[in-house]
């Protein structure tokens, strides 16, 4: 398709591209090769292969950013202060930028081969490349150079403070690294707030995130309903602790991988509203949850999805051996899935209940686990 473009026009798109996405394509031809040659030569250069990057959380009335990173082979950065530069400064400091990239460059080589002995690279920096001979003197590494080579494999950030993550998230939309996997971890309810998601939706670097992790004290869940419909998240794996309130929504989400672990919830409800919700293609987990302190029975499940009006079968029941007060034992059902005829997908619905080895407390027991599929 490029193939029909001026030169200049394809100029212009590689510009946008990460190193390694405008290496492909020059790939493609002699003349997309040409172009890219010319115009960013710096995609031909080493990449930098990163296991692990972690943004560890901003600790109250620090000002020194840190970041590590996990090399292969297993050896480890420790703490390396980063600066995110404006752009009246990436001018002022090229030079000294430059300088100090290149000694990480040199680092990173060194990390790379097996056989050297691990080093993080504060003493790196003390013994080889003269930066500092102390950590509180070790000059800050600007993020726009930082990860322009790179590849991360696997990107960790906690969402604790909002303008700390944006700073950080912003900073590394200046770069032209590549990051394969992102991993989010909120852990606070405070979290995102309605600027946030609208920060979000337009964020080239949050177009992507392959897991979101949210971990909830607290009784609701913020601004969630919202990021479970945007399309960006559509293959994202959720992963939700502690939620005590809006669990109903959970069913309206469009993502195809969701795990609740631990939380409360009318099982009517949630049924109700899977019954309601638009089909897709999902492989969820609910468990650990509590039906609101109430006791349930397989029955009053069945005769709500028969109300829906949806074409059902119940395709496996399973029994297992629960013990009686008054002594002896007998088989209960302790797990149902239901398969739903719908026009377009059909889909299936497990509902179990927890570990429970005497009947009557299976039988007041609240617990439920809900697995689709």
């Amino acid at each position: 398709m490029l193939n029909s473009f001026p030169n200049e026009l394809i100029a212009m798109s590689v510009d946008y591209l990460t190193f390694e996405e405008a290496e492909t394509l020059a790939w493609t031809n002699k003349r997309m090769m040409d172009i890219v040659k010319n115009n960013l030569p710096q995609a031909f250069e080493p990449k930098i292969e990163i296991k692990k990057l972690e943004f560890p959380k901003l600790k109250r009335g620090v000002t020194r950013f840190e970041l590590s990173i996990h090399w292969p082979y297993g050896v480890k950065s420790g703490p390396i202060p980063f600066c995110i530069r404006k752009d009246d400064e990436k001018r002022q400091m090229a030079d000294v930028d430059a300088r100090n990239y290149a000694a990480f460059i040199q680092y990173a080589r060194y990390c790379a081969v097996p056989s050297n002995g691990q080093i993080a690279w504060m003493g790196y920096a003390a013994k080889t490349s003269v930066l500092a001979k102390k950590y509180p003197d070790l000059p800050p590494l600007p993020l726009h150079l930082l990860f322009s080579r790179a590849i991360v494999h696997h990107f960790n950030f906690i969402f604790c403070d909002p303008d700390w993550f944006w700073t950080v998230i912003n900073g590394l939309e200046q770069t032209r690294g590549s990051f394969k996997e992102k991993r989010l971890v909120c852990s606070d309810r405070e979290v995102l707030s309605s600027e946030d998601l609208d920060q979000i939706k337009i964020s080239p670097f949050m177009q992507r995130v392959d897991k979101f992790e949210w971990v909830l004290n607290y009784d609701d869940i913020p601004m969630v309903d919202d990021l479970f419909t945007l399309s960006q998240f559509r293959h994202t794996n959720w992963v939700l602790s502690k939620i005590n309130y809006g669990l109903d929504a959970v069913p309206f989400a469009t993502s195809e991988k969701l795990t609740v672990d631990t939380g409360s919830s009318s099982l009517i409800d949630l049924v109700k509203n899977f019954m309601k919700a638009p089909v897709h293609k999902r492989k969820w987990t609910l468990k650990g949850l509590d039906n609101d302190d109430e006791p349930w029975s397989f029955k009053e499940v069945e005769d709500e999805i028969r109300k829906s009006g949806v074409r059902y079968k119940c395709v496996k029941t399973t029994h297992g051996p629960v013990s009686r007060n008054s002594g002896g034992s007998s088989g209960v059902e302790i797990s149902k899935t239901f398969r739903i005829f719908a026009s377009k997908l059909t889909w299936n619905i497990k509902l179990s209940r927890p570990n429970v080895r005497i009947l009557d407390g299976i039988e007041e027991c609240p617990g439920f686990n809900l697995s689709i599929f």
